[in-house]
C-alpha cells in the first residue's frame, strides 16, 4: 500500500478542484489529442507500405508470430535481439498484425501511427508526474511533439522511448516492482544497443531503493533478470532462432566507416555508388578481412581511433540538434543539481541513460537523431522540472527555460516537415 503524504493529496485535491487547474488539465489533453491527430495525418500522408531491407523499419512486415506446421513439424519464428526490430519490438509489430486486420499497402501506416501514439502519450504521462506547473508540463510536451521524433524510423526507437518513459513513472509512482522491471526489461530488449542501458538502470534503481531504505530493494534486480530471462530463452530454445546471433555491431561498424571516408578518397571506397561494395572493400582491403567488430579494434587500433575521432565530430552536433537550446537548462539543472531535492531518481537515471545511449553509438557508429529519442524526453522532464524548483531562489531559472523551450519549439516547427518526409535517414 502507497501512502501519500498529506502535503501531496492536498496539493493533488487544489490541482483538482482549481477551476483554473481543470481548464489547464482540459487544454493539456487537447493539445495531446490535437498533436496525435496532426502526426497522424503527416504519417498517412506518407507511403504505407514497410520500406525492404536494408532500412531498419522492415522488421515490422519481415516479423511472423504465426504458429505453422509443415511437413509434420510446427513452426515458430522468434525474433532475435541482433535483428532491427530486437525481441521487444518485433514482438509488439507481431501481436499488433495478430490482432489487428492489415495489408501490405497499410502496415506502415498502423506501425507507424501505433509508435506515434505511445510515445506522445507516455510522453504526456511523464511530464505529468514529474512536473508540478501545469504551464510547464504543455510546453514540455510541446517541445517533444514539434521535434517530429514521433515520425522516426524505425519504430523501435518510438518503443524503447515509450518503455523508458514508463519505467521511470512507474519507479516513482510505486508502482509494483514486478511491472515496472517489466517496462525496464522490455526496454532493453527493443534494441541490442538498449540491454546495457538497461541493466545498468537495474542496478541503480537497486542501490537507489536499497540506500532509501525500501523493503526488498534486491527484488528490483531479481525481477529485471526474470522478465529479461523469459523474453531471452524461446530464442535459445525454439529452432533458428538465436536471439544473440548476428554480428550487428560490425556491419554499423563498417558502414559507418564506408560513409565517413569513402566521401573524402581519391580512389578506394566510394560509398555514392553502392555502400554493400564499399563495406565489403573495406573489411577486405583495410581491416584484413577481419570478421567481428572485435577484432576491427584488437588488430588496426589506430584506424579504429581515427574512426572515434570523426565520430565524435559526427555526433556532437547531433546532440545539439536534438535538444536545440534546452540544451542550456538541462548543463544547469546538472550544475546546480546540489539544490534540486525532488526526483532525484529521474536527474541521474536518465543521466545514465543517456550516457548508455551516447557511449555506444559513438564508439561504433555514431549518435544519429533517432537513437537520442529514447532519452530526450526523461531529460527534457527534469530540465524543467529543475529550473521550476531552483526558481524558488532566482525566478530567472524558469525564465530561461521558458525562454528556451519556447525557441526550441520555433527552431523545430521550422524543421518539422523535413522531419516527417525523411524520417528513414535521421
Amino acid at each position: 500500500m502507497t501512502v501519500i503524504p498529506a502535503q501531496k493529496q492536498k496539493s493533488e485535491s487544489t490541482l483538482t478542484k482549481s477551476p483554473q487547474n481543470r481548464l489547464g488539465n482540459l487544454a493539456s489533453w487537447i493539445v495531446l489529442i490535437a498533436t496525435v491527430l496532426i502526426s497522424a495525418s503527416f504519417i498517412l500522408s506518407d507511403s504505407g507500405v514497410v520500406p525492404a531491407h536494408p532500412m531498419d523499419q522492415h522488421f515490422a512486415e519481415t516479423v511472423d508470430l504465426h504458429l505453422t506446421r509443415s511437413q509434420g513439424q510446427w513452426t515458430f519464428h522468434y525474433p532475435s535481439l541482433q535483428n532491427s526490430g530486437g525481441i521487444t519490438s518485433s514482438l509488439i509489430a507481431g501481436a499488433y498484425k495478430l490482432l489487428i486486420p492489415t495489408t501490405h499497402e497499410n502496415l506502415n501506416w498502423h506501425i507507424r501511427i501505433f509508435a506515434m501514439t505511445t510515445y506522445l502519450f507516455s510522453s504526456f504521462l511523464l511530464f505529468r508526474t514529474f512536473i508540478a506547473s501545469r504551464s510547464l508540463q504543455i510546453l514540455a510536451y510541446l517541445i517533444i511533439a514539434s521535434s517530429g521524433f514521433q515520425f522516426l524510423q524505425p519504430s523501435s526507437d518510438l518503443f524503447s522511448g515509450t518503455l523508458l518513459s514508463l519505467f521511470f513513472i512507474g519507479v516513482t509512482a510505486r508502482w509494483p516492482r514486478i511491472w515496472t522491471s517489466f517496462f525496464l526489461a522490455t526496454f532493453g530488449l527493443c534494441k541490442v544497443d538498449m540491454i546495457l542501458a538497461a541493466i545498468v538502470l537495474a542496478i541503480f534503481w537497486y542501490i537507489w531503493e536499497k540506500k532509501s531504505k525500501q523493503s526488498h530493494s534486491e527484488r528490483t534486480l531479481v525481477f529485471t533478470l526474470f522478465w529479461l530471462a523469459i523474453f531471452l530463452m524461446p530464442g535459445f530454445i525454439l529452432q533458428g532462432a538465436n536471439p544473440l546471433g548476428g554480428s550487428r555491431s560490425t556491419i554499423a561498424f563498417l558502414s559507418a566507416y564506408a560513409e565517413f571516408f569513402g566521401y573524402h578518397q581519391f580512389q578506394g571506397l566510394s560509398v555514392g555508388s553502392d555502400l554493400t561494395k564499399a563495406i565489403e572493400s573495406s573489411q577486405a582491403n583495410i581491416f584484413g578481412g577481419a570478421e567481428s567488430f572485435v577484432e576491427i579494434v584488437r588488430r588496426h587500433p589506430i584506424l579504429y581511433f581515427d574512426f572515434v575521432g570523426i565520430s565524435a565530430a559526427r555526433s556532437l552536433p547531433n546532440i545539439v540538434n536534438v535538444f536545440k537550446f534546452m540544451l542550456i537548462p538541462i548543463v544547469v539543472v546538472y550544475l546546480r543539481q546540489r539544490d534540486i531535492k525532488t526526483h532525484r531518481f529521474l536527474l541521474w537515471g536518465s543521466l545514465i541513460a543517456a550516457a548508455c545511449v551516447i557511449l555506444p553509438a559513438w564508439l561504433v557508429i555514431y549518435l544519429r537523431l533517432r537513437y537520442a529519442v529514447k532519452i530526450a524526453v526523461p531529460l527534457i522532464a527534469i530540465a524543467l522540472a529543475g529550473s521550476l524548483e531552483l526558481s524558488r531562489q532566482d525566478r530567472r531559472y524558469v525564465r530561461l527555460a521558458w525562454a528556451c523551450g519556447i525557441g526550441s519549439i520555433l527552431w523545430q516547427l521550422y524543421w518539422f516537415r523535413d522531419m516527417a518526409m525523411n524520417s528513414h535517414w535521421k
